[in-house]
């Protein structure tokens, strides 16, 4: 099952802001996806299409903290200040950075309506890999990882992953979680928000080097840098290491399921930031092929249907014009049912 939330999306451009994102990959999967004859005939099978809402303060303060939520959705200059922040608009001397508001034709707080909206499409994505048949959904949006519990980062004003695994909790829906995590960029916030819960384990393959662990490990105002909290397990993986990055992660399952009882659900952060025809330049440090991403994606996705635990992949870090081909190389055969384990 693909979730894909079908309200319009403005442009990055159309706040004035100045960074990699051309385009919807998102839209683009679905395109591919859907000009494919066997799969388009087939579409009301695996497309759920649906508008969503934006979360709303009560699943985002099972993470996050009071303070910081009333400033992020209040309608004054608290909420811009947060959103200039969390997508990195003004640099350390105040001056404007990727950002020129005076070409903007909406709002910051558009924009984090826009934010909050896919944040609730991780939510609902989680909701729908427990209901469907198959129990997996892939939603094609998501991946907040670097949102903290006070304040946002990365892009990231909420952390989706875990608001969502929080509100299956809270349902009583699941008990625990894993989070897996192939973006380029350490699950820093993933990391941070479940440290020390034993309800929610978190493995993260990422750039040994770079953001955002190129970051000091003081914080400005004198409290440590909760970037540097480790995940479960972490696996680094420096530039021309690419060929070891699928034994690595094979390897770091193998340990997960020594070291804890297998999850009640487990989320895939599946970037595409990893490939080498990415755009975004904090991500250069790996560069991984097509085909080395398939398998990463199967791997994973085989992992978890031959322990028939239920799952929920999301888009993460994609950026320029090629990134869809990541999803919809993988999306493809997953439909068709040629990534299926063998039994």
């Amino acid at each position: 099952m693909i979730l894909h939330d079908a309200t319009p999306r403005p442009p990055i451009t159309a706040y004035g802001i100045q960074i990699p994102i051309t385009g919807s990959n998102a839209a683009r999967t679905l395109q591919y996806l859907r000009e494919q004859p066997d799969l388009a005939a087939r579409q009301n099978e695996w497309l759920r299409e649906e508008t969503l809402t934006p979360l709303g303060a009560e699943a985002i303060l099972r993470v996050h903290d009071k303070d910081y939520v009333e400033r992020l959705l209040a309608d004054d200059q608290r909420c811009d200040r947060e959103i200039q922040r969390t997508f990195e608009l003004v640099d350390h001397q105040g001056n404007y950075h990727r950002y020129d508001p005076d070409t903007a034709e909406l709002s910051l707080k558009v924009l984090r309506n826009q934010s909050l909206r896919l944040a609730a499409g991780t939510s609902r994505g989680a909701e729908l890999a427990l209901e469907v048949p198959e129990k997996f959904c892939f939603y094609l949006g998501g991946g907040m990882h670097h949102g903290q519990k006070d304040f946002g980062e990365g892009f990231c004003p909420v952390n989706d992953l875990v608001i969502a695994v929080r509100s299956l909790q809270a349902a009583k829906r699941i008990n625990t979680a894993w989070i897996v995590d192939v973006d380029a960029h350490k699950g820093d916030g993933t990391a941070a928000l479940t440290n020390g819960d034993d309800s929610i384990h978190t493995l993260s393959v990422h750039m040994a080097r770079g953001w955002p662990m190129d970051q000091p490990k003081i914080l400005a105002d004198g409290r440590a840098n909760p970037s540097w909290i480790p995940s479960d397990i972490d696996i680094p993986v420096d530039s021309g290491e690419e060929a070891q990055y699928v034994p690595w992660l094979r390897e770091a399952m193998a340990e997960m399921e020594r070291r804890f009882p297998l999850p009640d659900f487990l989320l895939v952060v599946d970037g595409a930031d990893p490939y080498e025809r990415d755009q975004l330049p904090s991500a250069e440090l790996l560069k991984m092929t097509g085909p080395q991403l398939l398998e990463r994606d199967t791997f994973l996705y085989q992992w978890g249907r031959s322990r028939s635990i239920p799952m929920l992949f999301v888009m993460a870090g994609n950026y320029g014009y090629h990134s869809w081909e990541v999803f919809s190389a993988f999306l493809e055969r997953q439909i068709r049912g040629e990534v299926e384990p063998q039994r």
